[in-house]
């Protein structure tokens, strides 16, 4: 039996249009290897976000428990205080003399 040089070189090219194929199709190697990255950005976006999740639920868990975490919220974040307490500002002696920002527009003339 002998092989024709039409049909060996008709085996290559069939055999080079399967690697190429293999290799760099959409769901190929390269398809392969895209998608393991995506699936490995996608994790760790979903590990910062139980994270992000189980600190919430902590917090939720501290105001549901006691007046604690809800004092302290309304101090740091509205400036409140209790009512036996006395709050204190203290002002720099040089922030006493400076205009405040768009003080000095409304004295303008008028044409």
């Amino acid at each position: 039996m002998r092989v024709s040089p039409l049909g060996i070189l008709f085996g290559v090219i069939a055999l080079a249009g399967l690697q190429y194929l293999l290799w760099f199709a959409d769901d190929g190697l390269t398809g392969l290897f895209q998608a393991r990255q995506e699936v490995a950005a996608q994790e760790r976006n979903n590990a910062a976000l139980r994270e992000r999740n189980r600190r919430l639920a902590a917090e939720v868990e501290d105001l549901r428990e006691g007046d604690e975490e809800i004092e302290r919220l309304a101090r740091l974040e509205l400036g409140m205080i209790g009512p036996d307490e006395k709050m204190y500002l203290l002002v720099d002696a040089e922030s006493e003399n400076e205009v405040p920002a768009g003080a000095g527009a409304a004295s303008g003339s008028r044409d």
